[in-house]
């Protein structure tokens, strides 16, 4: 019996096998969670890493001070509710188990997955994982690096524009600006997966390569805006054009690769049906002569 024949199991037993599936998930991220936030980040004093990897996220992309207008506005974090420091390491821990368990979580989701994928299916995963990890890396290392830092640091300049005269000293708020940075990082990771799944539709023949072209390009780039304006918390726009155009650069690039991956598939098509009557003359001819 074929892979493509094999009888399809009862959805109960789909049910109990996804349960079992997301109690080892579960457990796996707790169990990391665990070990993770009590390692400790520094020894003298002992500080726990749960405690030290908000700090590390936000160190960098928010400035201590800023000098506007030969003045020098200090930039202070602080807490505008009782909970909110239990929520950042509440946020933390779960983030830090996560990260741990991504191993375990890739291989019961792909276990769980699999007897539902062909073999060209599996394949495709496969081939393309790695692709889309990088991508998803590119994509958290931009937000936080680039559009996060610029994002922030002009929101300030604003408020020291509106009461900088009044001595002002800028409060950010920690619970909402951690969970902004991790919120901002995650979802600039999953917009550069878009031009991979592009590249596999084109490839594949799902999609057209003609949608891509002319006009489709046009729309792909306001598509990017879009969602560059939507993702940066920047009013003014350059945070937008900071995340937009390389995201449509790698979007252009992914659709200029799959154009010439699939002209390079249909000419390797094109060459075997060529080749295909030819073998099956030259075995006919050598069929015939061995009868006479």
């Amino acid at each position: 019996m074929s892979e493509e024949e094999l009888p399809e199991a009862p959805l109960w037993d789909h049910v109990v096998e996804l349960g079992v599936r997301l109690k080892r998930i579960f457990t796996a991220i707790f169990i990391s969670a665990v070990i993770l936030s009590a390692l400790p980040y520094s020894l003298s004093p002992y500080t726990p890493l749960v405690s030290a990897f908000p700090k590390l996220l936000i160190k960098h992309v928010v400035p201590q001070n800023i000098t506007f207008m030969g003045k020098t506005y200090d930039i202070q974090l602080a807490q505008f509710s009782p909970f909110a420091g239990f929520n950042v390491l509440f946020l933390s821990t779960i983030l830090l188990g996560i990260l741990g368990a991504a191993p375990v979580i890739a291989r019961e989701i792909a276990g769980y997955l699999e007897p539902a994928l062909y073999k060209h299916e599996k394949e495709v995963i496969k081939k393309y994982s790695l692709a889309a990890l990088g991508l998803f890396v590119l994509g958290v290392l931009m937000a936080y690096f680039i559009v996060i830092p610029w994002a922030l640091r002009f929101l300030f300049i604003m408020s020291i524009v509106i009461a900088g005269e009044h001595g002002l000293v800028a409060f950010a708020d920690i619970e909402r600006l951690f969970s902004l940075i991790v919120k901002l990082m995650l979802a600039t990771g999953l917009m550069f997966e878009v031009p991979l799944v592009i590249y596999i539709l084109i490839v594949y023949e799902i999609v057209g390569i003609e949608k891509f072209k002319g006009t489709g390009m046009k729309y792909a780039f306001i598509a990017s805006m879009i969602l560059g304006a939507i993702i940066s918390p920047d009013p003014t726009g350059l945070g937008m054009m900071m995340l937009a155009i390389p995201y449509f650069l790698l979007l252009y690039t992914s659709v200029k690769l799959a154009e010439r991956r699939l002209a390079k598939k249909r000419a390797g098509a094109r060459q075997h049906e060529v080749a295909e009557p030819v073998m099956e003359a030259s075995a006919s001819g050598s069929s015939h002569g061995l009868q006479q």
